[in-house]
């Protein structure tokens, strides 16, 4: 996790002496005395006001990087733990409409796909997780002679995308394992330090140690197996850029190097649930 600078739990405790009359018979000077005294403690009061608000505002900033996001477009839920709100509007698929395929493609280890879970995938979810087949998939080389898998950002990186396979592939509901992986993508240059993955794993009910079992099976060949055929889909796909969102087997918007580009239908999350709506809307 991020490191963060101690504040100060109480206000700092500040001696005031107040000055000595020269006179302390003269009546003017004594006025004149008291009235620098009590501006003086104002201003001290002040100065005490602005060390605690600021300090409160530095808290909620290094507590939480994505704090003001999500209190100004997530007002049902926090991004973190990705609850899905029940209302009237959406209320499920039913067997008359197929859902819609809707894919992710990600780098463990990449900023732009922290952004596009946080921007896009996550607030879309929320409000069409039943009408659609989500998948998450990742990108990389296969390796020739060895079976092996090389990533981008090393073999940290390698090792954060089997354990969200390993998630994705334990705990089905998207509900639960995009909620973690978006956990860890918050501070994905720490993948994958176990204080981290714990961490995840314990906010989002995710049992740690099957986790484990599932990356290191076999001397890791299960976990290795899993994004070998994560990225062969990948490439299959024509994808090479960390993250590009697929909706219906087609590119629908990819976030690159801090931008949105290739979006025939738009990049806001009203843009891919007014999509997802057509296209599930369509004979089956």
């Amino acid at each position: 996790m991020d490191e963060k600078t101690l504040l100060p739990t109480t206000t700092p405790t500040i001696t005031i002496s107040p000055p000595t009359p020269s006179n302390p018979n003269s009546s003017n000077q004594n006025g004149r005395d008291k009235h620098a005294l009590r501006r003086f403690l104002v201003a001290v009061c002040l100065m005490v006001m602005v060390w605690t608000l600021c300090g409160l505002d530095m808290d909620l900033d290094d507590n939480d990087i994505l704090s003001e996001w999500s209190l100004e477009q997530m007002p049902i839920t926090t991004i973190d733990t990705f609850t899905v709100p029940i209302t009237d509007i959406d209320v499920g698929g039913d067997a008359d409409h197929e859902p819609v395929p809707l894919e992710a493609h990600i780098m463990s280890k990449c900023p732009d796909a922290r952004d596009c879970f946080r921007e896009l995938v996550l607030p879309a979810m929320q409000r069409v997780h039943t009408k659609v087949n989500f998948t998450l998939s990742f990108i990389g080389t296969p390796t020739n002679g060895d079976d092996g898998v090389a990533c981008k950002h090393g073999p940290e990186e390698c090792l954060g995308n089997i354990i969200e396979l390993c998630a994705q592939k334990l705990y089905p509901d998207p509900k639960i394992f995009l909620g973690f992986t978006m956990c860890l993508a918050k501070n994905y240059h720490e993948i994958p330090q176990r204080s981290l993955i714990e961490d995840c794993a314990l906010e989002h009910a995710i049992d740690f140690d099957q986790l484990n079992q599932c990356a290191t099976k076999d001397d890791g060949a299960l976990g290795i197996g899993l994004l070998r055929d994560s990225v062969k889909r990948s490439a299959d796909a024509g994808v090479t850029k960390s993250c590009t969102v697929r909706l219906d087997n087609e590119i629908f918007c990819i976030r690159d190097g801090g931008k949105w580009s290739d979006c025939p239908h738009g990049s806001s999350v009203n843009d891919l649930v007014l999509a997802v709506e057509k296209l599930y809307g369509r004979e089956v």
